[in-house]
């Protein structure tokens, strides 16, 4: 693209001696505000700010097991549906069945990098990774590195321990650099997985990120599982009201975000064989803010009152002009029945997530 800049002949000798690097900063702000938006899930694109912006890359920190590869997954699965390429650094080697149970990903439309017969060092790794980000064909992609935390150093690989975890640092910092300056004209995503590790130092917390600050320092978005003391823990099983447990509930806290302020917490809710489920997430919220009204074991949908045609087409023998009778026809005994009735209708999940993300 052409400068726009009234250049003097020394800036015009640059630009000729290495391209289109100097333009108005209006310019490069109008083409960052021009990034899409990329969606997590409601809860979390609201603590985050509107989501995830294109061109940056996030890190997704936790212990073991704790929803990291489904979150990433989840994203995966939002930005097929963009019609962007995904590629999956299996650096773990455990990929399993039950990783792909997100409702509508598609793993054919994925390009999964993983060793079949031999380890990959880590150097091998990143250079693949780098070397597909970079091809036409990947323009848009959203790449997972699951997870930062198994990847070794070729010296290690090889059985060399002399270096320990510090040459890692090294190769992860050479990588974030290279791949800083490609992602944002590649319009992608990069994810990142880290795990936690007891902090020896001495000083702050007793869990850090691995792969050391350069990865921490590059993420534009850092999310990380962790809970609130004794009386919040990280995760926590999720279950239905019969006590059968159904998946678990995430607690992230946003350490960093491109588009929001730092510091929210924000609960998710995994669902086992489905991911994220958006459904109860907007459940929950709308409660909160006072959407559905909650009295003891009873859910009223009082919106509903609002949206007299909708409740024909859902019920319709139902007089909506009766403001009792509309009342009584969405009121419902028990968080679950309150969740069939909206999964049944996703209308009016998309009702409340826009009324939601416009309060919000």
């Amino acid at each position: 693209m052409a400068t726009k800049i009234k250049t003097p002949d020394y800036l015009k000798k640059l630009i000729k001696d290495y391209g289109e690097i100097i333009r108005n900063g209006t310019e490069v702000l109008a083409q960052k505000r021009n990034y899409k938006t990329i969606s997590v899930s409601p809860a979390i694109d609201i603590a985050l700010g509107g989501g995830i912006r294109e061109g940056s890359w996030l890190t997704l920190t936790g212990d073991p097991k704790s929803g990291k590869t489904t979150t990433a997954m989840q994203i995966a699965c939002n930005c097929q549906k963009e019609g962007r390429p995904i590629i999956y650094l299996d650096a773990e080697g455990r990929l399993k069945d039950m990783n792909f149970e997100v409702f509508d990903l598609d793993p054919s439309k994925m390009t999964i990098v993983a060793p079949e017969d031999k380890p990959i060092p880590a150097e091998d790794f990143l250079d693949v990774a780098y070397k597909m980000m970079s091809h036409p064909d990947y323009y848009g992609a959203v790449l997972i590195i699951d997870s930062i935390s198994s990847l070794l150093p070729k010296k290690e690989l090889d059985g060399d321990f002399s270096i320990g975890r510090a040459g890692l640092p090294k190769i992860l910092s050479i990588f974030t650099k290279k791949v800083g300056q490609l992602l944002p004209s590649q319009h992608g995503l990069i994810i990142a997985i880290t795990h936690y590790i007891a902090n020896t130092g001495g000083f702050g917390k007793a869990k850090m990120s691995d792969g050391g600050n350069k990865i921490q320092y590059q993420a534009d978005t850092r999310m990380e599982i962790s809970g609130g003391g004794e009386k919040v823990s990280a995760v926590a099983p999720w279950t239905s009201t019969s006590g059968d447990r159904i998946g678990q509930v995430v607690n992230w806290k946003i350490i960093c975000s491109s588009m929001g302020p730092p510091g929210r917490s924000v609960q998710s809710y995994l669902r086992y064989g489905h991911g994220i489920d958006k459904t109860q997430e907007i459940l929950m919220l709308s409660c909160d803010l006072g959407l559905i009204d909650k009295a003891g074991a009873w859910f009223n949908c009082t919106f509903m009152s609002l949206f007299k045609d909708l409740a024909k087409e859902i019920k319709p023998d139902l007089d909506v002009e009766n403001e009792e009778d509309l009342n009584k026809a969405f009121k419902f005994q028990g968080q679950d029945n309150l969740y069939t009735f909206l999964s049944e209708n996703p209308k009016t999940v998309d009702i409340l997530e826009s009324s939601i993300r416009g309060m919000l």
